[in-house]
């Protein structure tokens, strides 16, 4: 039974991803100037950058307790989350540089309202995993050491990155010039966002137990893609109305079926 339900997460964020991918796709479907390419860019190159200091800060406060109340495992994965997403800000922000023939540093990019706000629903379920996603609060050890909202943490990390969908879309973009540039950036950060979601699905296949735990986390991965959706939007200039992002809400939680 917990598979199964676990399965109904993975398929429930696997929508969310694909209405996430319309409204990326909505953002391609018209041509754009390089000044809206510049925008979007500068948005996502925060979201990557504000992911390094709560990483570096956190695994210096947990390095003295490897394997003394934290598992070497979670530890090796913090390290990898803080190379990709290192990676990922070099990756956007040298794009940004090439795009622009202009030097960008950190104080160039873009915290949007509707990524603050995301920030502020992630916090709502576990403040250590916004403020390691969102750079939006100080990470402390004994955060870190929690155990009493694994399920939390782990619906969250299930929805991260939208399931690749921005990656995935962009990285299929045909056009030459900068959208031929984004595909090829954008590629290269795609297999790093897929394995996340992976994580949050293989740690939510031993925590979702019952129909609590299942409704629990259901609502979390509701909420938070829900607002995904919208920050999506904003961050691509609003290539979708009011109207169209509700239809693409329904017809994510519809994946659910009776459930």
């Amino acid at each position: 039974m917990a598979n199964r339900l676990a399965h109904h997460l993975t398929k429930l964020a696997s929508a969310y991803g694909a209405a996430e991918a319309d409204v990326v796709g909505a953002f391609f479907a018209v041509p754009r100037r390089k000044q809206d390419h510049l925008r979007w860019l500068k948005a996502q190159g925060f979201k990557e950058y504000s992911a390094i200091k709560p990483l570096l800060d956190a695994l210096a406060q947990l390095y003295p307790n490897i394997d003394k109340g934290i598992d070497r495992h979670d530890y090796t994965e913090l390290t990898e989350k803080l190379a990709d997403e290192t990676k990922h800000a070099r990756l956007v922000m040298d794009l940004l540089e090439e795009i622009s023939g202009k030097k960008i540093k950190p104080r160039d990019l873009t915290w949007l309202p509707q990524d603050r706000k995301l920030a502020k629903v992630r916090s709502g379920y576990s403040k250590t995993y916004a403020g390691l996603l969102h750079g939006s609060a100080k990470v402390t050890s004994k955060e870190m050491r929690r155990k009493d909202e694994e399920l939390e943490r782990a619906a969250i990390t299930l929805t991260e990155g939208g399931g690749g969908a921005l990656y995935q879309v962009c990285g299929k973009l045909k056009k030459r010039g900068i959208e031929e540039k984004i595909a090829a950036v954008f590629r290269e950060i795609l297999e790093d966002e897929l394995e996340h979601k992976n994580s949050g699905g293989r740690s939510l296949a031993t925590l979702v137990k019952d129909q609590a735990s299942f409704r629990r986390a259901a609502r979390i991965v509701c909420e938070v893609s829900r607002q995904r959706l919208r920050m999506r939007n904003e961050q691509f200039g609003f290539p979708m109305n009011e109207a169209q992002m509700k239809i693409l809400d329904e017809r994510a939680r519809e994946s659910l079926g009776g459930l």
